[in-house]
């Protein structure tokens, strides 16, 4: 009887254990979405979960990382809900043109699994996209430009502007440049301390993390000055040349001159150009035709400080050098400062005084012939007219070349009063004299 009792209670049992349900959760199941709508910083993801592997999804969204198999570990993931089926994922803070690895990931109550693994790279910022603003206001020394930068290419523009140049395709590199702000959109430069009648190429730049990035380029040429009226009243400009008034800079003296001699049509090419001669002066007269190469002549020397007429004066019959002055009796004062008596030179200049342009010369390397085109004067052997014979002479004693430059001032160690001051470059560039009556170049100083 125990038995058969026994029996049934198993069977029992049995019967109750059989209806209990099972319940044996696992890890979800999912897949990574691709990635799309990829940008410099952000993309979009997701992923789709096709098991909760019997437990609830309790979070889930994507993970992503520089490196491989990233986990939910890292901070740099989504939270897009909870439960099953497809979601998206919007990723955001990412560094441009970087490769990214992304999985999607679900968590239940027995953990979390993963996606499969994509990557993708972020677009790389690009150079900015700008136009060129036409050249307007311009004038002998000034115009006015700027640009328009239409996309900073994904990165912050931080500096904007024109860059201007007497050659085509200026750069950043060039000290010509404004700097006018940063961002995008419309800007406005003024362009300044340009050369008159001078050819110049303009275009517009920006600059973001990819670099530099010009609009079109534009080009204008400045205003010609009306240069005759610079120069003083009566002047006689020989052959029609009107001598251009551009300034030149000496960075280690800080002087500023003409960039040619008094007559000349251009700024030297060599120490030979006859173009860049110029006229050759008597010491203090002012410029009434005298100075010109191919002036007439006149033996009868002046008595006053302007003489009535535009011809050369020389000492024929001359008894010792004291007679070599075009007056008949010296004045030293002459030419001295822009307003000085004669003085040749344009408004603000004027001949420069022996220890200025002794300076000039003791700054160059070399105090020799090279030395004195090589500096910014750029100086030519221009050769003298004779005193005696007003012939004019490129070589008047030897085979080599000859310049000489007036100053204001006498000749020291010698104290005849026709003698005054010069720079002569020949075999060597040194400090010397001239008589008065001979026909030297001029070079004027800015005052």
């Amino acid at each position: 009887m125990k038995k058969i009792l026994l029996l049934f209670a198993s069977l029992a049992l049995l019967s109750c254990s059989s209806d209990e349900p099972e319940n044996n959760p696992t890890l979800p199941v999912l897949t990574t979405t691709n990635s799309s709508n990829i940008t410099l910083i952000g993309a979009s993801s997701g992923g789709n979960i096709t098991s909760d592997g019997g437990a609830d999804i309790t979070a889930r969204g994507v993970v992503w990382s520089t490196s491989q198999n990233p986990t939910i570990a890292l901070t740099t993931k989504t939270l897009d809900g909870t439960g099953t089926g497809s979601f998206t994922s919007s990723i955001s803070g990412l560094t441009p043109n970087t490769i990214y690895y992304i999985r999607a990931y679900a968590t239940n109550s027995i953990g979390t699994s993963y996606g499969n693994e994509i990557n993708f790279t972020t677009s790389s910022i690009q150079l900015p996209a700008l136009t060129t603003t036409a050249i307007s206001n311009i004038s002998q020394t000034t115009s006015t430009s700027g640009g328009t930068i239409s996309s900073d290419g994904g990165g912050a523009v931080t500096a904007r502007g024109v860059v201007w140049g007497t050659s085509q395709n200026p750069t950043v590199a060039l000290t010509t440049k404004t700097i006018d702000g940063s961002g995008i959109g419309a800007f406005t430069s003024n362009i300044t301390n340009l050369s008159p009648n001078t050819q110049y190429y303009v275009r517009a730049y920006a600059t973001n993390s990819a670099g530099t990035a010009y609009g079109n380029e534009a080009s204008f040429t400045t205003l010609t000055p009306n240069y005759a009226a610079m120069y003083p009243t009566g002047t006689v400009f020989c052959n029609n040349v009107v001598t251009a008034v551009v300034d030149v800079t000496n960075p280690v003296t800080g002087k500023t001159w003409m960039d040619r001699n008094l007559g000349a049509s251009q700024v030297a090419t060599s120490s030979t150009d006859a173009a860049a001669y110029g006229d050759l002066y008597q010491w203090g007269r002012r410029a009434d035709g005298h100075q010109c190469r191919n002036s007439a002549t006149i033996t009868t020397r002046s008595s006053i400080d302007q003489p009535a007429h535009g011809n050369f004066i020389i000492i024929s019959n001359r008894n010792e050098q004291e007679d070599l002055d075009w007056r008949t009796t010296t004045n030293n004062n002459l030419w001295q400062g822009v307003n000085g008596i004669n003085n040749p030179c344009p408004q603000g200049y004027r001949i420069p005084t022996r220890n200025e342009l002794n300076s000039e010369m003791l700054s160059w390397n070399n105090q020799n012939t090279q030395a004195a085109y090589q500096s910014v004067l750029k100086l030519t052997f221009a050769g003298r007219r004779d005193s005696e014979t007003g012939q004019v002479e490129l070589n008047p004693w030897s085979s080599t070349a000859y310049g000489s430059y007036w100053t204001t001032d006498d000749y020291t160690p010698h104290v005849y009063n026709a003698m005054r001051a010069t720079l002569d470059i020949q075999n060597s560039a040194m400090m010397y004299y001239g008589y008065k009556s001979e026909g030297l170049s001029v070079r004027c100083i800015k005052n």
